[in-house]
C-alpha cells in the first residue's frame, strides 16, 4: 500500500509540474512520470523578410532573414544531450550539443509559412518536440535608369515548402518620363503585361507626359508557380526611368 501511495503523489506531482510549465516549452519525462527536463524554446521573431534588389536588370542584393531559436530557458539541462531545430523547407534538422551552446540560428532564404519543429534530445535518447509557425516574405525592388528597352522581372510565388501558397502580390511600378529637352519633350505610351504559365493574367497603358511619372498599383491574390513582369514602350520617347516594388505576402495566423 506504501508503494501505490509514493507512485500516485509522483504522479500527481509530476501533473502539476507539467500544468504549470506547458507555456514555455514541453517536458521529456523520466520514470515514474518526474520531469527529466524541461524544453523551454523562444523564437527572437516568428516573421522575417527578404530583400532583394535588381539595378538594369542584374541582382545586386539578397539579404535573408535570420531567426534565432533560443533554448536557455530549458530545465534539467544536465539531462540534456542536444537541441534542434527541423527548419520545415526540405532541409536537414540542425543540431548542437547542450554543452555547446543554447543557441541556434536558422536562415529563410525562400518565402513561405513554415511549421517549424523545435527539439530536445535527453541522455537517454529521448526526443521531445515543440512545433512553432513562421512566416517569411519577400519584397523585391527593381530598378531601371535612362533605359529604352525594359528587362523582364521574374519572380516565383511557389513557397519554400510547398504549401500553403502567398495570400497575394501587391505590385507599385512607377514609369518616369524624364523631362530631356524641357520646352518640347515627349510622351510616352507604356504597356504592363503579368504572365504566369497560363498566360497574361494582368495588363494595363498608360500616357505618360513628359517630365511626369505613374505609378500602376496592382494586387493579385492567390498567386502560384512563376511570374513574369513585361514593361513595353509602345509609342514616344524611347527612355524612361522604371522602378517595380513588388511583395509577396502571407496571410498571418489567427
Amino acid at each position: 500500500m506504501r508503494e501505490r501511495s509514493s507512485l500516485s503523489t509522483m504522479q500527481c506531482l509530476a501533473f502539476l509540474v507539467a500544468s504549470a510549465m506547458l507555456l514555455s516549452g514541453c517536458l521529456g519525462l523520466g520514470r515514474f512520470g518526474v520531469p527529466a527536463y524541461e524544453l523551454g524554446v523562444e523564437a527572437d521573431t516568428d516573421y522575417g523578410l527578404i530583400l532583394t534588389t535588381y539595378e538594369d536588370g542584374e541582382q545586386t542584393s539578397n539579404i535573408v532573414p535570420v531567426i534565432t531559436f533560443d533554448f536557455s530557458s530549458s530545465g534539467n539541462v544536465d539531462n540534456i544531450e542536444s537541441f534542434g531545430v527541423l527548419p520545415g523547407d526540405g532541409r536537414d534538422e540542425i543540431v548542437v550539443p547542450a554543452s555547446e551552446g543554447s543557441t541556434i540560428e536558422v536562415d529563410f532564404p525562400l518565402h513561405g509559412k513554415y511549421a517549424v519543429t523545435t527539439f530536445g534530445v535527453g541522455k537517454d535518447g529521448g526526443q521531445y518536440n515543440y512545433t512553432m509557425e513562421v512566416r517569411i516574405e519577400q519584397l523585391i525592388d527593381w530598378y531601371e535608369n535612362d533605359t529604352g528597352n525594359p528587362g523582364v522581372l521574374v519572380f516565383e510565388t511557389a513557397p519554400g515548402n510547398g504549401w500553403p501558397i502567398p495570400s497575394h502580390f501587391l505590385l507599385n511600378s512607377t514609369v518616369e518620363n524624364p523631362s530631356i529637352i524641357e520646352l518640347d519633350g515627349r510622351e510616352v505610351d507604356v504597356k504592363w503585361d503579368i504572365v504566369n504559365d497560363e498566360g497574361v493574367c494582368q495588363t494595363a497603358g498608360e500616357n505618360i507626359g513628359n517630365g511626369d511619372s505613374f505609378v500602376w498599383k496592382t494586387v493579385h491574390f492567390g498567386p502560384v508557380s512563376t511570374h513574369e513582369i513585361y514593361l513595353t514602350i509602345e509609342d514616344g520617347q524611347d527612355r524612361i526611368n522604371v522602378h517595380h516594388s513588388l511583395a509577396i505576402v502571407y496571410n498571418q495566423a489567427n
